[in-house]
């Protein structure tokens, strides 16, 4: 049986709680490469499910490899457009280690993407989503920080 998870959709608007990892190692950040950005590991959280063990549960499913969640660096309120629907987001994003090597490729339903290490210094350049990474994750000082996007 597949669990239930925190996403429901209201006429073009989909509203979601999503949990995801920032896997930071020797200053870079490890990214999935799409046809049309970079994004971090990640996904919807279950009905019933904390934050951190959803986090660990996406990097399992999407890398796998077993994690842990080592500290919430980010809680974001995520508002954007995409393919003509919208998406309102509460999004908990947590410093995680890799408890194994990284793969190369995550496994995204039937498709495989590549992964990559981009330097936190060169996030700025390229088209990271969410977009407020390429800066906050580059100068975060290790406090919670509670962010509003709206794109």
């Amino acid at each position: 049986m597949q669990e239930q998870d925190f996403r429901t959709k209201s006429n073009q608007t989909v509203f979601g709680v999503r949990a995801t990892a920032l896997i930071v190692k020797d200053n870079r950040l490890l990214v999935v490469e799409d046809e049309d950005g970079f994004y971090t590991i990640g996904g919807a959280i279950q009905v019933d499910e904390a934050t951190g063990d959803a986090v660990v549960r996406e990097v399992k499913e999407e890398l796998g490899v077993a994690s842990r969640a080592v500290q919430l660096a980010f809680i974001v309120e995520n508002r954007f457009e995409q393919a003509e629907v919208h998406y309102h987001n509460i999004e908990f994003h947590y410093l995680v280690d890799l408890l194994e090597d990284a793969p190369l490729t995550m496994q995204e339903d039937a498709k495989p993407l590549p992964c990559r290490w981009l330097a936190l210094d060169d996030l700025h350049t390229v088209n990271l989503k969410p977009s407020f990474l390429k800066t906050a994750l580059p100068d975060w000082d290790g406090q919670l920080r509670h962010i509003h996007l709206k794109e």
